[in-house]
């Protein structure tokens, strides 16, 4: 059967008066539990909630429309797939298109720092030579993006609808691509799917599924790190790849559940600054919850842990590295350390051709670093531009 075109059409996606009247009066109401002084032991703590759903309530819903409107924003629809994105030309004499894919839970608001340094490197002290024109995609159910099949969409999937996207809806026969936490998985994939197109890939300290053995001694403490994390820290991701629906009805019902469950990981997972707060700023963060709430797809958000968990293959094969010029960077700093993965391990997924480690910029670091990432990337693709 013939494939459906892709389209691709401005919009200007904007928030619901109705649902942001209705979110002030959720939050005005919320009962929270008392603060038992435990700390971030056992999550969130409840004066830190209380103080974040203030800022909530008091947040400029108007000012932060006002800055997503300063970008160029266009709904894809890719087969029956509608697909979010922003996609900003480049200044300079040759721009290398470049697509960005975020993770959770995040969202393409991760990239707005981001965008100006990579489109215009002229205005912001880099060399006009190094300018991309970016694509920031939502991924399906996240944001502005229309929701994905009741099943979620593997990465295998969300990379053939960016390819799709990016060349047959943009037009571009060669491309690079960025991704980090779910987003590196995608672009992990389009690299293997789509050698002869995609002309190189960087990843933000990706996860990597354990191989076969034997592994090498760096590997035996790297996944021995990884158990011990997710026995502490991965239960929420247990939770949305086992009985998403169950959480998402609570947290697409409860303002107050959505900012602990979302709050508590942009806490956690992020660097920190000098005074000792997350470098994930405090309006991102209430831009962030407002996005998912008046967009209402908190649940449809956690299908890609049910899609991985319960389709076959899900995981990358190693010991097949696709040919694909392939960047990491290791960001680190975060309030819980992520286990970091050594780069024997990445070398049996990837072309390995830049490798670099860092103590700063967390899980999040076009928030944290954007001109540290800014940099890194103009460094992985100037030697693929001609």
């Amino acid at each position: 059967m013939a494939q459906l075109p892709v389209t691709v059409e401005p919009v200007h996606p904007g928030f619901d008066a109705a649902v942001l009247d209705d979110l002030g009066g959720r939050l005005s109401a919320a009962r929270l539990t008392p603060d038992r002084g435990t700390a971030w032991e056992q999550g969130v703590p409840g004066s830190w909630l209380a103080g974040l759903l203030a800022d909530w309530q008091r947040f400029d819903t108007g000012a932060f429309g006002a800055r997503l409107a300063q970008f160029a924003h266009f709904r894809a629809v890719v087969g029956r797939q509608a697909i979010h994105l922003v996609h900003q030309r480049g200044r300079g004499p040759t721009p290398l298109p470049l697509l960005l894919a975020h993770g959770w839970p995040g969202s393409f608001c991760e990239y707005l720092d981001l965008l100006p340094l990579l489109t215009d490197p002229g205005a912001h002290g880099g060399d006009p030579g190094d300018a991309f024109t970016v694509v920031a995609a939502s991924l399906p159910g996240f944001g502005f993006s229309g929701p994905p099949p009741a099943g979620g969409l593997t990465a295998d999937a969300v990379a053939g609808l960016w390819h799709r996207l990016m060349t047959e809806g943009l037009g571009y026969p060669r491309y690079t691509a960025h991704g980090s936490d779910l987003g590196a998985g995608v672009t992990a994939r389009l690299a293997r799917a789509h050698p002869d197109v995609v002309a190189g890939i960087h990843l933000a300290t990706p996860g990597l599924a354990a191989p076969p053995r034997p592994w090498s001694p760096a590997e035996e403490t790297h996944f021995a790190q990884v158990d011990a994390w997710t026995g502490d820290e991965g239960g929420y991701a247990h939770v949305h790849s086992t009985k998403p629906a169950t959480l998402g009805a609570a947290l697409h019902d409860s303002p107050a559940g959505l900012a602990a469950w979302i709050g508590e990981k942009i806490t956690a997972w992020s660097s920190t600054t000098a005074d000792g707060q997350p470098a994930f700023p405090r309006d991102l963060l209430l831009g962030t919850l407002t996005l998912y709430w008046v967009t209402g797809t908190i649940t449809s958000s956690l299908l890609p842990y049910w899609a991985y968990r319960h389709a076959p293959g899900s995981a990358l094969p190693a010991g097949e590295p696709a040919p694909v010029p392939t960047a990491i960077t290791i960001f680190g700093g975060e309030k819980v350390p992520f286990p970091k993965p050594p780069r024997e391990l990445a070398e049996r997924y990837f072309t390995v051709t830049t490798w670099s480690e860092h103590d700063r910029g967390g899980h999040f670091p076009a928030v944290a670093e954007p001109q540290l990432l800014a940099e890194t990337l103009r460094d992985a693709f100037r030697p693929l531009r001609s």
